[in-house]
């Protein structure tokens, strides 16, 4: 963006909040239930065009969502994008990040490479995972937008459906049903993740960033567990038992972060091993909130006896994972994705996701995705250069364009090792896609691959057939709530402030029954009605 555009943003930002009425000005003439698709013409979903990619070492079984593993990288790549990407002009986007501030584009190689392969000058407004909601209700208010816009990352944010529906960009009809065939790496995004990006109004307005259908999960330091002599197939008091054994002067058994407490996230795998339903239940026709099951009390009154760090309500996501990986903490709780990184950060211990410690668990699955872009509206030849640009930076394993997208330039960033696999290199440490996060603009759907640790495939991949077979939905994923589109901010804030203080003891176990009365009164209990409908019109 140009410097007065960006100072503007920065000057707004003293005034945003994400309170659930400060955006009423975004719907721009929206109706109330505008958003929801009961009664609208819906639009089909894209059609799915799976890549013919290399023979995995590891099975999938796309009956549960267990993905496919590559123990080693493929030694022959295919071509996946064959035309003309970018027309030279410059493309803006708005990414959240999780990295530290990349080098700008002519003092970095792999940025100028992603740039000629692209062929449009990609500039990038990078905001913190800290500050996202801040700073997307600033942009969301100003009026002053990007081309492209990234929504999600655990938020939700105030009027969010709203805002899309009137101050951006329609992509029905170029990217519905086989017209997404004109984007071959965008009809490889399996349909589970465009209906957990769901439509808005009948309509599709977003291009999804894939997620295998694990949810969010406890990542954990098994060699420490290990070494305490806990089981991997663990009941709740070996699990207790082994996270308080650690706890001991500078070390603790559990952390969180901040953006583990803006919503249920917090609760997620403990809820689930203790057999919770995922966010809600269908229950002769209505939508029961998880919040009021017996089960989720019981997960609560468990989660207030776990030894946790104590300043995660205030510690980052990153700084969490920094804690993490100095063994500080034993475990986290994290999304799927964490797993990634953690491959690639962690060489002095065995790290894996915990599997549920109930006795009848119910491990909650993913909606499909990380995030979802969408775009500012514009003519349509400029929409479909913007499309060209995702679809090349989701092309999938297996390609050069992926090779380029997620390791960077050979004898730059990487180099090959005997095995022909992908060695990083020093440069690699700064130049890379956490640093500059293209990957929340599009990306391949994922498969279990972590370069040089074979062994960190195989142990997630027999986790998620441990854990998928016996996972659950969420009922309201890809389902329009105007209620919850108005106040899903607000809504997530009353839960993740009650655990909160539950979790760390500034209330009391029996007063859950008052939080969830004064999470249904400011409209959970309204958003459980529209999801009802919402659910019998699909």
């Amino acid at each position: 963006m140009d410097r007065r555009s960006l100072l503007k943003m920065i000057g707004a930002g003293a005034l945003a909040v994400t309170a659930g009425g400060t955006l009423a000005g975004c719907g721009g003439g929206a109706t109330k239930g505008a958003v929801g698709n009961s009664g609208k013409n819906l639009t089909p979903w894209p059609t799915y065009v799976p890549f013919a990619g290399p023979k995995p070492d590891l099975a999938p079984e796309a009956k549960f969502g267990i993905q496919a593993g590559y123990l080693n990288y493929p030694q022959h790549l295919a071509t996946a994008v064959k035309d003309k990407v970018g027309d030279g002009s410059d493309v803006t986007a708005m990414v959240i990040t999780y990295g530290t501030p990349p080098k700008p584009a002519e003092q970095n190689q792999l940025w100028a490479a992603l740039n000629k392969a692209l062929g449009v000058n990609l500039k990038l407004v990078l905001v913190p995972d800290a500050e996202f909601q801040k700073k997307m209700a600033t942009v969301m208010a100003s009026g002053d937008l990007p081309d492209i816009i990234m929504f999600g990352a655990g938020y939700y944010l105030s009027r969010e459906q709203d805002f899309i529906q009137t101050q951006c960009a329609d992509l029905s009809d170029l990217i519905g049903g086989d017209h997404v065939k004109a984007y071959p790496n965008l009809a490889n995004i399996p349909a589970y993740s465009w209906q957990g990006m769901g439509r808005i109004g009948g309509k599709i307005y977003g291009i999804p960033t894939e997620r295998p259908m694990p949810g969010n999960s406890l990542i954990l330091n098994r060699t420490a567990m290990d070494s305490a002599g806990v089981p991997r197939d663990w009941n709740a008091d070996q699990f207790l038992a082994g996270l308080k054994g650690y706890t001991s002067g500078k070390k603790y058994g559990i952390g969180a972060s901040t953006s583990n407490f803006t919503g249920w996230a917090s609760a997620a795998y403990h809820a689930g091993s203790f057999g919770a339903p995922n966010l809600w239940k269908v229950e002769g026709g209505k939508f029961i909130p998880t919040y009021e099951t017996d089960q989720f009390r019981q997960a609560l009154e468990f989660m207030t006896k776990l030894p946790y760090y104590p300043d995660s309500l205030t510690t980052s996501a990153v700084d969490m994972k920094s804690l993490f990986y100095n063994q500080t903490v034993a475990s986290m709780t994290d999304g799927f994705g964490a797993y990634a990184g953690t491959a690639a950060k962690v060489k002095d211990f065995t790290f894996d996701f915990a599997l549920p410690y109930g006795k009848n668990p119910t491990p909650w699955q993913g909606n499909g995705r990380f995030g979802y872009v969408v775009f500012k509206k514009a003519p349509t030849d400029r929409l479909k250069l913007l499309l060209r640009v995702c679809d090349y930076l989701a092309a999938p394993f297996g390609s050069t364009e992926y090779e380029l997208c997620n390791f960077g330039v050979e004898g730059a960033h990487f180099t090959r090792g005997a095995d022909g696999g992908i060695v990083t290199t020093e440069l690699a440490k700064t130049e890379n896609i956490t640093n500059l996060p293209v990957k929340y603009i599009a990306a391949a759907p994922q498969v279990i691959y972590f370069p040089g640790n074979p062994e960190a495939t195989k142990r997630l991949h027999q986790w998620e057939r441990d854990t998928l077979p016996r996972s659950v939905a969420d009922p309201s994923n890809g389902l329009r709530s105007a209620t919850w589109s108005t106040s899903g901010a607000q809504l997530d804030k009353v839960i993740g402030d009650g655990l909160a203080a539950v979790i760390f003891g500034r209330k009391s176990v029996s007063e859950w029954d008052a939080i969830v009365k004064d999470w249904k009164a400011k409209g959970g209990a309204k958003a459980a009605e529209e999801y009802a409908t919402e659910h019998a019109a699909a």
